[in-house]
């Protein structure tokens, strides 16, 4: 439940808040179930605080795309080499199927940067997430969630991968199996989001900048 909930955080509060209530709320978590956070506050940027991150990144991508495209390049790359290629075999793991492991990790930053490159990214998604039209809403909160959440995968999985020592077939394995998990739990996240978006433009409360509502 944390990552979704982060991943919408920012959309309701603006990019700060949202970032600020991730992690308040990551480490309110990480004492409420410490079992789910074995390696404590490591775990709270992971769970929480990348994904409120990088959909704020998303949703402000007209002006931070700069930034932005090189960060998911620079993750991805980094994606495909640990813990495979670095450290690889002098700390014990297998070789991986060549090229299908590269395009399996591909996966999960191409068509991230992609969308933060191209004009679905630098225009349309910032002005669909605040669009009274709301097929344009949803399609912008969906798609800025994905693009976020592809991305996330990479950095959330590798420390595990590292300190549980996964073999190569089970890296293969896990590529495939989350290949659906990240749109799926993206469509949640925008089914969940549009109604309390909507509730909040009719409360009379406040806006907050940077908030989609």
């Amino acid at each position: 439940m944390t990552t979704p909930l982060s991943a919408i955080a920012p959309l309701l509060l603006g990019p700060l808040g949202g970032i600020a209530s991730a992690i308040v709320g990551g480490v309110i978590g990480m004492f409420i179930a410490p079992a789910a956070y074995p390696l404590q506050l490591v775990d709270v940027l992971l769970n929480a605080v990348l994904p409120a991150f990088l959909v704020a990144l998303m949703i402000k991508d007209d002006k931070y795309w700069k930034f932005t495209v090189p960060l998911f390049i620079v993750l991805g790359i980094a994606g495909w080499l640990v813990p495979f290629y670095i450290p690889g075999a002098k700390a014990g793991f297998g070789r991986v199927p060549e090229p299908l492991y590269f395009i399996m990790a591909a996966i999960y930053w191409v068509p991230s940067t992609l969308i933060a490159i191209t004009p679905l990214g630098t225009r349309l998604i910032p002005q669909w997430v605040v669009a009274k039209d709301r097929t344009k809403r949803y399609g912008g909160i969906f798609l800025a969630v994905l693009a976020a959440m592809f991305i996330w995968w990479l950095p959330w999985t590798r420390p595990y991968w590292y300190l549980f020592n996964f073999s190569a077939e089970l890296g293969v394995a896990t590529h495939i199996a989350y290949s659906w998990w990240v749109p799926a739990l993206s469509a949640i996240t925008a089914v969940i989001t549009i109604p309390i978006v909507e509730a909040l433009e009719r409360s009379g409360l406040p806006k907050i900048e940077g908030a989609i509502w």
